[in-house]
This record gives structure tokens, C-alpha cells and sequence, in this order.
């Protein structure tokens, strides 16, 4: 019997179906981080720091990890076409007041409300996914689509990005993702049967815990305030930093101790008794940080091969296409139930390749093809990775406990997610600013090759009708600029050596450490006490 058979009208064809649920879910995910291609544009139209509009993207994320365990309880309530649409219209309010407003504080509300009310358009369409699949099946193939869709999203992104930002100020881009998700939500009305419920219990909305939500939403919100302010204020030289970490101590201990005591925990905490998900969650933080972040090349790609919006959306397509064979390549895998930890070593190992060509990328000699293959292994590694950790992370609890150990693998993601953000910042900071005082050192009268590079400059004022005063300051205004360019190609290459160095140790511990515990297991069982 066809699955999606008591679902879906009977004129509906399979392909349409999978078409329809992926033009939903697009706009959504894409919602995470819908302005990642054009960070400084939102900084400028909102007025605020760069660092400000990466924290918007982190609050989305918030209220995605916070109101996931609330949102099975009005999922299960409402039918799911009625729900699906109720939350349709507040996605559709909440970017309308995104387009009409330069608020600062509104925006950041707004954000964290868009990821509150995005939980539900996943929670349909991920039931949806589910249902067209087998039961044994189900699971694997399930996650395969949903997160392949989170991942190549970010293609979809820079292009869409591109086109806007180019044509039309920034607030438009609120009204494109609102004309964007109207073809999929009118084709899901269509397909759907009337009076659908994708949930086989009606449950009250009686006992919500509304505590636990306040807390835990709070918890994550001030976490991602100290990591991605922390080093805006010198970490712990700045009083707010020193209460904020205190409040996290205080509402951790809180939520902690409210857990225990409830019947129906927000969150089962006894997931964190199982050894296999401690290991999937673990992985998942290291995967985040280490998944390589094509940012760091950007003054490169942009400055040095000339790169305009729309080739950097083009070429993000060929990690796109890398993410969709990784995924799909470890979705057979899985289902063959192949060994887990070789799956993770050559995940690891195509990100690492790609860490090692991105480093060798930086000439004189570099173009559009050079990154192609680097982007495409990030891609394929991304997809390998991504899939089956969350999978084992999931699979490595009871099923009764599963929806908490996946909504803690949200929260997992939120966190590794905030803190690769805050490092690239931090690593940013620190090498260009050693790298700057290392070359402002050589700009010298006495070095020849800079005097060479003056005089150059100098002429080409010239030569474009500046007086001779006005060349010789056009001249050091232009040197300045090529010692900031180059000072930022050194972090990238810093930032991409470093990182292959901790993939590198990061496939030594999953080769390595399941022998040593069993050696040492061994060991100490031979060991006859006193």
C-alpha cells in the first residue's frame, strides 16, 4: 500500500508530491540565515554591527531549539492542514513587519519569533517527508531529504541573495521569501486531503510547560550572547559578560532541577545516560565547527579572482551537488548498515582534502576553477557527515526517548553553530592584526620592493591627472589597502591550516580511541585487585 496513499489526493503523482514538499521547506530553512550573502547590507540598513546581524541569524536558531518540544503539543492538536496554514499566515505577518520596520530591537524580536513559527512549517513537512517512505525505510530516507534540503539551501541562498541586493534594497528580501513560498503552499492545499491529521492522538492544550520554554529559551539566548559578544567586550573584564554567565550557571542549575522533577520533562535528561549518544553529540559540535566556512576566503574571492555575487552563487551550486551525493551515498550506507565509523573517516577526510586545497588556492594563478573541486569535496563531505551522525545520534536511544534526543541534537547544533561564528571572528581578529604588524614592518623607505610599489601607484595617480601631493597620498591610501588585502589572505590560509590540523586529529580520535577503550577494557580486567 502507498504510504502517502491516506495523505495525499489519489490524482496526486509521487513526483509532485516530492516536488511540492521541497518548494515548502525551501523558504523556510532559508529563513535561518536568508541575509548570510550580504551581512554588511543588513548591517547598514538596520544600523548596527556586523556582529549584531550574525546574532540575528543565532537568535533564529534559538527559537528554533526552544520551542521544538512545544511544538508537538499544537502539532497534535490542531488538524494538520489548519495548522499548517495558521502557521504559514504568521510567517507571512512576521516577515511583513520585518519589510516595514528599521527597529534594531523589533528585528531581533521578529527573528526569534520567525524561528518559533518556522518549528511548525518543519514539524508538517517533516511528517510529510516521513510519510513517503516505508516504515523501515522511513527514517534514514526521511532525514536524508530533510537535511539535504537544510544544506543546499545555503546555494539557494547566495543566489537569491545576489539578485536582490543587487536590484532592490535590502527589506525587499522579505517580500521575495513571503512570493517565494506561495507556488509550494498553494500546490500543498491543493494535494492535501481535507480534515487531515498526520498525528494519530488529539492531545489538549492543557499543561504546557510554559516554565521550561521561558528558561530554556533564555538559557540559549544568553549563551549566544556570551560567545558571540564575548570577545566585543573582552570576555570577562566586562561586567554584563560576567552576569550573563552567571544567569547561565543560575537558569542551567533551574532547568536541571525542573526536569527532574516533572512527570513529562521538556527535555527526558536520561538520554544523557546512553554512551552512543554522548559520542553523536560530541561528533555533531566538532562536525559544526570543522564543516569548513567559505567566508574566510571571501576578501580573496571577492578582491583577488574578482568575484561578483552572482559567479559566487554559481559556484556554491557544485557544493550543492557534492552535498546530494554525500547524502545520498551514505543513505544507502546506512541502510546497508555498513560501519559507522568508516562512514565518519570519509566524511572527515573529504573536508580535510577540501581544507588543504583551499589553503593551496591563495596565487596569483587562482580562478573560478580552482575552487570548484575544493567546494564540491566540501559539499560531499558535508552530506556524508551531517546525515549519518544525526542519524546515530538518534538511533542510539529507545525510540520512546528519540524525540528528545533529537530536539537536544538541535540544541547541539545551535550551540557548534554560535561558536564556529565566534571563532572565525576571533581567529579574524587575532592573525590580521598579527599579520598587519608583521608587513607594516617592511613598508619601509629602505625596503626596495615597497618603494617599487609606491612608485607604482604613485605614477598611476599621475598618469589619471592628480597633482603630485595628491598622487603621493592616493599612493599610501592604495598601499594600505593591498597590505589589508593580503593581511586577510594570510588569515584565510592560517584559518584553513588550523582547521585541517584539528580534522586531522579529530579522524585520529575516531581511528584510535574505540581500540584504546577496548585495550584498556581489557587490561583492566585482567587486573587482579588487592
Amino acid at each position: 500500500m502507498n504510504p502517502s496513499s491516506n495523505i495525499f489526493k489519489n490524482w496526486v503523482p509521487k513526483w509532485l508530491i516530492k516536488v511540492t514538499i521541497f518548494i515548502v521547506i525551501l523558504p523556510a530553512v532559508s529563513m535561518l540565515a536568508a541575509y548570510i550573502g550580504g551581512v554588511s547590507s543588513a548591517a547598514s540598513f538596520y544600523g548596527l554591527d556586523p556582529t549584531d546581524i550574525q546574532f540575528s541569524i543565532v537568535l533564529y536558531y534559538v527559537g528554533i531549539a526552544s520551542f521544538f518540544p512545544l511544538e508537538r503539543r499544537f502539532f497534535s492538536y490542531f488538524d494538520s492542514k489548519t495548522y499548517f496554514l495558521m502557521c504559514v499566515l504568521l510567517f507571512t505577518a512576521i516577515n511583513l513587519l520585518l519589510y516595514s520596520t528599521q527597529n534594531a530591537l523589533l528585528f531581533l524580536v521578529l527573528r526569534y519569533l520567525g524561528g518559533v513559527v518556522t518549528v511548525g512549517l518543519i514539524g508538517v513537512t517533516i511528517n510529510l517527508i516521513f510519510s513517503q517512505f516505508h516504515s523501515n525505510r522511513s527514517r534514514v530516507l526521511g532525514y536524508a531529504v530533510f537535511y539535504g534540503t537544510l544544506l543546499i539551501s545555503n546555494a539557494f541562498i547566495y543566489l537569491f541573495d545576489a539578485y536582490i541586493f543587487q536590484n532592490y534594497d535590502f527589506n525587499v528580501l522579505y517580500l521575495a521569501i513571503i512570493y517565494v513560498q506561495i507556488p509550494g503552499v498553494l500546490l500543498l492545499l491543493l494535494c492535501l486531503k481535507t480534515n487531515l491529521r498526520l498525528h494519530q492522538k488529539r492531545l489538549p492544550l492543557l499543561d504546557l510547560d510554559w516554565k521550561s520554554f521561558v528558561i530554556y529559551s533564555t538559557l540559549l539566548t544568553l549563551i549566544a550572547y556570551v560567545i558571540m559578544y564575548g570577545q566585543y567586550y573582552n570576555w570577562f573584564e566586562s561586567i554584563r559578560i560576567w552576569v550573563c554567565v552567571g544567569g547561565i550557571m543560575l537558569l542551567l542549575g533551574v532547568f536541571i532541577l525542573v526536569q527532574k522533577n516533572r512527570k513529562r520533562p521538556f527535555i527526558d535528561l536520561t538520554i544523557y545516560k546512553f554512551r552512543n549518544f554522548r559520542i553523536g553529540a560530541l561528533l555533531l559540535i566538532l562536525y559544526y565547527i570543522s564543516k569548513g566556512d567559505l567566508s574566510a576566503a571571501n576578501t580573496f574571492l571577492f578582491n583577488e579572482m574578482g568575484l561578483d555575487s552572482y559567479h559566487y552563487a554559481y559556484i556554491m551550486l557544485f557544493n550543492a551537488i557534492g552535498i546530494v551525493v554525500g547524502i545520498t551515498i551514505t543513505a544507502r550506507f546506512l541502510l546497508r548498515k555498513r560501519n559507522m565509523r568508516l562512514i565518519w573517516l570519509t566524511g572527515f577526510a573529504f573536508l580535510l582534502l577540501y581544507h588543504i586545497q583551499m589553503f593551496f588556492v591563495f596565487g596569483s594563478q587562482a580562478n573560478e576553477d580552482s575552487v570548484v573541486l575544493p567546494l564540491f569535496f566540501q559539499g560531499l563531505g558535508n552530506g556524508i557527515l551531517m546525515l549519518s551522525i544525526v542519524f546515530f545520534t538518534i538511533s542510539s536511544v529507545p525510540e520512546s526517548k528519540s524525540f528528545s534526543a533529537s530536539l537536544s541534537g538541535v540544541s547541539f547544533r545551535f550551540f557548534a553553530f554560535t561558536v564556529s561564528l565566534a571563532l572565525i571572528s576571533f581567529v579574524n581578529l587575532k592573525q590580521v592584526s598579527v599579520h598587519y604588524n608583521e608587513l607594516g614592518n617592511t613598508i619601509t623607505i629602505l625596503n626596495s620592493e615597497s618603494s617599487k610599489r609606491l612608485q607604482l601607484y604613485e605614477n598611476l595617480a599621475l598618469d589619471k591627472g592628480a597633482s603630485t601631493i595628491k598622487a603621493k597620498v592616493v599612493a599610501k591610501k592604495l598601499m594600505g589597502k593591498a597590505v589589508a588585502n593580503h593581511t586577510n589572505i594570510l588569515f584565510a590560509r592560517d584559518y584553513y591550516y588550523y582547521m585541517g590540523v584539528f580534522i586531522f586529529f579529530i579522524m585520529l580520535g575516531i581511528a584510535l580511541i574505540p581500540h584504546l577503550h577496548f585495550r584498556f577494557r581489557k587490561i583492566g580486567a585482567e587486573v587482579i585487585p588487592i
